[in-house]
């Protein structure tokens, strides 16, 4: 069941309002019923981090290793609802530009490994990118880049550099990266295939050791245990680039 955090949230559009009027959600991540088209309207249920970097985040992504048919709903930044956020059988997308898009928006994104491919929560890694202006950013078919880059979590166990990846430092391409059916994230130069897919993460560089540390930490696959937990790990092509190539994205 969904979270109702008191009878107001019905006025509550985003994570972030949500927190700012009930101040005690503080460090409870769950799943909460949002109002983003009005205190009248159904309520989307969206599972919310109101931890990571003072909380208040939304997720719109998780990816599933499992392939699924989607059909004609596109995958990436104004692609529609998929899946469930409580059905961890396939990937899942909160179809932010059918619910939210025109009603609020978002400065900033996180994003990171998945930790267990039973639940929401985060592996050793999130990176947060600031971005500079909405509108262009889902408007424009063009490549952009972010206002700032910060590493919220890491392990150099896992993955050797704290730095954030150079590989997803470009963004952007929001109507032809949303027909390709992923979050586009590049490191420069034009329009390319590498980004969030809904079945992983596509980067580059894993197996060369010269710029190994460029392509982030999703060059393990998406092995788990027996518990379901992903195998965070050292890349069999290059020695600790690892993490797992599975993902989630959460916007504030």
């Amino acid at each position: 069941m969904a979270v109702f955090a008191g009878p107001n949230n019905r006025n509550c559009k985003t994570a972030s309002e949500l927190l700012t009027a009930f101040p005690n959600l503080a460090g409870q991540d769950n799943y909460y019923m949002l109002y983003p088209q009005g205190p009248n309207s159904a309520g989307v249920v969206v599972w919310c981090d109101m931890t990571t970097d003072g909380g208040g985040w939304m997720m719109i992504a998780r990816s599933h290793p499992t392939v699924v048919n989607y059909g004609s709903t596109n995958w990436g930044w104004r692609g529609g609802e998929i899946g469930g956020v409580r059905d961890f059988s396939q990937a899942y997308q909160l179809g932010w530009w059918t619910f939210f898009n025109g009603n609020t928006t978002f400065s900033s994104y996180i994003f990171g490994n998945r930790n267990n491919i039973n639940n929401n929560t985060w592996g050793p890694f999130i990176y947060k990118v600031t971005i500079s202006d909405y509108t262009t950013f889902t408007t424009s078919d063009t490549q952009q880049g972010g206002t700032s880059y910060t590493t919220l979590k890491s392990n150099t166990n896992v993955y050797g550099s704290t730095s954030f990846p150079g590989m997803q430092g470009a963004i952007g391409y929001p109507i032809s990266g949303t027909s390709s059916n992923f979050y586009y994230m590049r490191d420069c130069c034009g329009f390319a295939g590498y980004g969030a897919f809904a079945t992983s993460m596509g980067t580059t560089y894993c197996s060369n050791t010269s710029v190994q540390f460029y392509s982030g930490p999703w060059c393990n696959g998406a092995t788990t245990d027996g518990s379901g937990n992903f195998v965070q790990g050292g890349s069999s092509l290059a020695s600790n680039t690892g993490g797992t190539n599975q993902y989630m994205i959460m916007v504030k």
